[in-house]
């Protein structure tokens, strides 16, 4: 063991349950041992993901939520039990077999945060077909509220017979879980702005029974479920409680990034403090905390535009106020963070997610003192939770291949269907471009035992991504880049740098696979003086001078980046968006988009919409907004409208990967690039 992180692997206790180290494994979605949206069964999709976790050291691992009552069909977990109970034991045995315990985290229903997908919606305007699939209670809350997707739809108020149920849920639930072998439960409470935590909140309990008005009453829900929970499965069946400390809402939909001064429209300091306390009282073994609502979801979810350890000091708070442990999520995967705290027991359990769907051996390598090999979560969201607001908030879109994947790492959660292939031939193979693409294709071909040879015409790893890891909240796409860099150099992988393929030493090269890899071209901007904008990527490498007064022509993901960065150099940044709206575009989580959204608002950050470019200019660029022409002062003009795929097809032994095939994301580049190294 590496002596520097032997605090990170000494044991702690949560209730009856001793848990060997500090290393907690956040809950997330997809990660599910029991499916839970229509009815319960066994999840064997997560099985393997799960035992491979235990196998790499995870102290305690709390996989995604399971509700005690289905979305769909108003089934009960507790009744379910001839569903899932023996395989839910076998997995316990196996997670047990490598001493690591497994608590299941319990929710009770989403009330106003019921994501209104097309589908939901459809049958939430079909009263009759809603009632017979039971879905016409499915966003009841503590009160009429606005559901957080679709502000314009109203929730109803839950009544106190499905609150008893559901308080008889858990404890019944419970006790089937600890039958099987589950070493405890975390309740899905007072966090994120789910059902329980809307009781507690002010602003979004307006009740007159004893389930509102006073904070006691207000958190009646959560402290029956706690002491139900006890009273079915014994006083050290532990029962964690996800914790959000402060709400960080300035009201519906509007949430406070980091250091920004505002009034709490949802939990405060001096709630929070009597709530915990409250908690502890009721029976609660420990907090697993961490910050935020859906209405400031970037803070539970955090993005790349957050900072690392973004809910420590809030956790820290929280501590000194109970004496029960507390755990604390929220980008804590940096190792020589997490020691720190432990070792001054300021919190006492790190809770770790993204982190493990990126490296399964993540705790393994911290424990060898290995922390370049680990592949750092880039905190992207592009797999694991692409959930997104549709930009007019009317309605969600979702990721149609489901979430809790991985953009970084393929077989995350498929890893039968993704382990790598016996190689049937050793092949000579010719990667032309050392980008993402390029370099996930070498790894993964060389792992199985080919014969890779990249061609780079610059003198450098990474293509593209190079601009897209350079903005200061960028620090873990460095680190990606730094580990395949690594990867290449331990694989042996042959890198011909300054040499930029001809079309006749193409067509020349002897080797049975050619694997094109060039990445896309930016577009180009057809209006007078567009010649006069520099590209994106110049921008990013600073590859040219920029003056304080930088217009933006492009109001999507890399364009608003590229307004918040310049806003943190002190620059004076303005965005031109040709659509309705920025951030247009599907599957962009909605933790990500918000974020940016609010950073703009923050630093005041002009954006015309429904804009045309007419002219650019030395000194400004002219534009055509609501039928007017106004001038905008620029020193530098920034074009981010887009790139074009390189337009070479693919043919038998000629394999065109990445932005060069398609233009897409990060995901898209390195799952394409790992599946056809699987392949060939």
């Amino acid at each position: 063991m590496e002596k520097k992180y032997e605090a990170l692997f000494t044991p702690m206790q949560v209730g009856g349950v001793t848990i060997k180290n500090r290393f907690v494994h956040a809950p997330m979605e997809g990660t599910a041992p029991i499916e839970w949206m229509t009815g319960y069964k066994f999840n064997k999709h997560t099985r393997q993901y799960l035992v491979d976790r235990a196998k790499n050291e995870v102290g305690l691992i709390i996989p995604g939520i399971v509700t005690v009552k289905s979305v769909i069909g108003g089934k009960w977990l507790y009744k379910s039990k001839n569903k899932f109970f023996n395989e839910l034991k076998e997995l316990m045995d196996e997670v047990h077999s490598y001493d690591s315990k497994m608590f299941v985290q319990l929710g009770a229903g989403f009330g106003r945060v019921m994501l209104m997908a097309d589908m939901l919606t459809g049958l939430l305007d079909k009263p009759f077909l809603a009632k017979l699939l039971k879905v016409d209670r499915i966003t009841a809350s503590p009160s009429e509220l606005p559901n957080v997707w679709e502000p314009s739809r109203k929730c109803p108020e839950i009544t106190v017979e499905e609150i008893e149920d559901i308080v008889e849920g858990y404890a019944k639930g419970a006790a089937v879980l600890k039958e099987a072998g589950v070493d405890g439960v975390e309740i899905h409470a007072i966090h994120e702005g789910y059902l329980l935590d809307q009781f507690t909140i002010k602003n979004t309990n307006h009740r007159t029974d004893k389930y509102g008005g006073s904070l006691e009453n207000r958190a009646r829900f959560v402290t029956d479920i706690i002491k139900a929970i006890k009273k079915e499965c014994g006083k050290d069946f532990p029962v964690i409680v996800r914790y959000s400390v402060t709400s960080k809402m300035r009201g519906f939909n509007k949430g406070a990034i980091p250091g920004e001064k505002y009034e709490e429209f949802g939990r405060d300091y001096d709630e929070s403090i009597k709530l915990a306390k409250i908690l502890e009282e009721a029976g609660a073994d420990a907090l697993d905390a961490d910050n935020g609502s859906y209405d400031a979801w970037f803070w539970a979810h955090p993005p790349m535009y957050m900072p690392l350890a973004c809910n420590l000091e809030d956790a820290k708070f929280i501590k000194k106020h109970v004496n029960i442990p507390v755990f604390c999520a929220g980008r804590m995967e940096d190792p020589n963070t997490s020691v720190k705290v432990i070792e001054k027991e300021e919190i006492d359990g790190i809770t770790v997610g993204r982190q493990f769907l990126a490296d399964p051996e993540y705790v393994t390598k911290v424990k060898e003192g290995k922390l370049e090999d680990i592949k750092p979560c880039l905190a992207c969201h592009n797999g694991c939770f692409a959930n997104g607001q549709k930009p007019d908030m009317d309605g969600a879109t979702m990721a149609p291949w489901g979430n809790g994947k991985c953009a970084i790492t393929p077989y995350t959660l498929n890893e039968h269907a993704r382990v790598l292939k016996p190689l049937a031939k050793k092949k000579k193979i010719a990667v032309i471009g050392a980008g993402i693409a390029g370099m996930e294709f070498a790894r993964i071909a060389t792992l199985r035992g080919h014969d890779v040879t990249i061609y780079e015409k610059s003198n450098e790893l990474g293509g593209v991504f190079i601009a897209a890891a350079a903005p200061k909240f960028k620090e873990k796409d460095k680190m990606l880049l730094k580990w395949y860099a690594k990867q290449m150099k331990d694989l042996n992988i042959k890198i011909e740098f300054n040499h930029e393929v001809t079309e006749e030493e193409l067509n020349n090269l002897e080797v049975d696979e050619i694997i094109y890899a060039t990445g896309a071209s930016a577009r180009t901007l057809k209006v007078e003086g567009g010649e006069k904008a520099i590209d994106a990527i110049d921008y990013l490498r600073e590859t040219t001078l920029i003056g304080d007064n930088v217009v933006i022509i492009g109001g999507g993901l890399t364009g608003c980046e590229i307004a918040y960065d310049a806003a943190l150099n002190k620059r004076k940044p303005v965005i031109i968006e040709a659509q309705k709206h920025i951030l247009n575009m599907p599957l962009l989580c909605a933790a990500n988009s918000n974020m940016l959204r609010e950073i703009i608002r923050f630093y005041e950050i002009p954006v015309y919409t429904n804009a045309k470019v007419v002219k650019i200019t030395d000194k400004d660029v002219t534009i055509e907004v609501d039928d007017e022409e106004k001038t905008i002062k620029a020193d530098t003009v920034v074009k981010s409208i887009g790139y074009n795929a390189s337009g070479v097809e693919s043919s038998k032994n000629f394999h065109v990967i990445g932005d060069a095939e398609k233009v897409g994301n990060l995901k898209d580049v390195i799952w394409t690039a790992y599946d056809l190294a699987n392949k060939l």
